[in-house]
């Protein structure tokens, strides 16, 4: 799978959509919005999709409960979602499974120009504009803190086209997870 993680404001959803045009490949549905925060049972829609990974076909993700869960939750409400506590073995696996198997893009264009595309959304999840810096450097340490033999890049679409953040060599590294997921030849876009 491919997961653009970030704040909001760092282009994720836009991302997701050119991707999924220079890809052909669908957009997972969502587990979250910016505005009504996550889905009811957010720890059970987890498990559902982890869990039938090995049968699903490659898609984009705008965002995937764990990641943005360890985020979003200690930040903007305090707490994790039930059962999302990082003692819970089942996931700490799913965390495992998910390094694995997905490249992780984190899209993290400089903090101004995220403050700026957050400021000027009409509507918001409680919690997103008074702590946006919060979300932005734990979204800064993930680059930093993920384990070495993971699949995870920056994104930033400020970035001069032969930056290593910019677009190509983002689609390079989607390109070649698409060519290498489970295995399966793709055809070549």
């Amino acid at each position: 799978m491919i997961i653009l993680e970030g704040p909001d404001g760092g282009g994720k959803t836009t991302l997701a959509k050119k991707l999924a045009v220079d890809l052909g490949l669908p957009l997972h549905k969502r587990a979250s919005d910016s505005i009504t925060g996550p889905v009811v049972d957010l720890y059970a829609w987890t498990v559902d999709d982890i869990t039938t990974w090995w049968k699903q076909d490659l898609a984009i993700y705008d965002r995937h409960p764990l990641t943005s869960e360890h985020i979003y939750g200690p930040v903007v409400r305090g707490n994790t979602r039930p059962g999302f506590e990082m003692a819970n073995e089942n996931i700490a696996y799913m965390r495992r499974y998910l390094r694995r198997h997905a490249t992780i893009i984190v899209c993290l264009p400089p903090f101004g120009v995220v403050q700026e595309n957050v400021a000027s959304e009409i509507a918001q999840m409680p919690g997103v504009i008074e702590n946006i810096d919060h979300i932005y450097e734990c979204y800064k340490m993930m680059l930093h803190l993920w384990p070495l033999d993971s699949r995870i890049a920056r994104y930033d679409y400020t970035a001069d086209e032969n930056d290593v953040t910019a677009y190509q060599s983002i689609l390079a590294a989607c390109l070649h997870h698409k060519h290498t997921w489970r295995g399966v030849q793709y055809d070549k876009r």
